[in-house]
């Protein structure tokens, strides 16, 4: 009876110890570092802000962001070709309008950012940012954008950490 006993209590034992090491397992396995969270929220952010400020409605018949630099993809560098709209072309008010977003979001925030565009020369003149240029991580944000057939451009937006 003494021999059956002691075998049950080593298996206890073996239950026992293979419970907390399958608990210590899974919180270390679990357990996810306190900047990777922040990353991960810069990046959710920074994307989040690409689809706003696209987004976005303009006073100009109602077109969105969107639809203002697609029509200033096709102008020529020096903006030409762009639709004028409320007196001026659908470049400079797509950039004041994303310049205006960022500075009353982020700029208040006190946060540094960059947003630029490529793919044509009319897009890649607009580039928005603080005057501090990233130091060290950022995080950001890019999109591609259809604008026609063979083209297209990436919308770019960088969140300084």
């Amino acid at each position: 009876m003494s021999k059956a006993q002691m075998e049950i209590f080593g298996l206890v034992i073996i239950v026992i110890l293979l419970a907390i090491g399958l608990l210590f397992a899974i919180v270390i396995l679990t357990k996810t570092p306190t900047r990777e969270v922040e990353r991960v929220k810069e990046s959710v952010q920074a994307a989040n802000f690409l689809n706003t400020i696209l987004g976005t409605t303009s006073t100009c018949g109602k077109r969105t962001v969107r639809e203002l630099i697609q029509n200033c993809a096709v102008a020529s560098k020096d903006w030409v070709g762009a639709a004028p709209c409320d007196g001026a072309n659908t470049c400079s008010l797509a950039e004041n309008m994303i310049k205006n977003m960022l500075n009353q979001t982020l700029g208040k925030w006190g946060k540094d950012y960059k947003f630029y565009m490529n793919g044509t020369e009319a897009v890649e003149q607009i580039v928005i940012g603080t005057d501090n240029p990233c130091k060290g991580e950022r995080e950001g944000s890019t999109r591609p954008e259809k604008i026609r057939t063979g083209l297209d451009i990436t919308v770019t937006l960088h969140i300084c950490s």
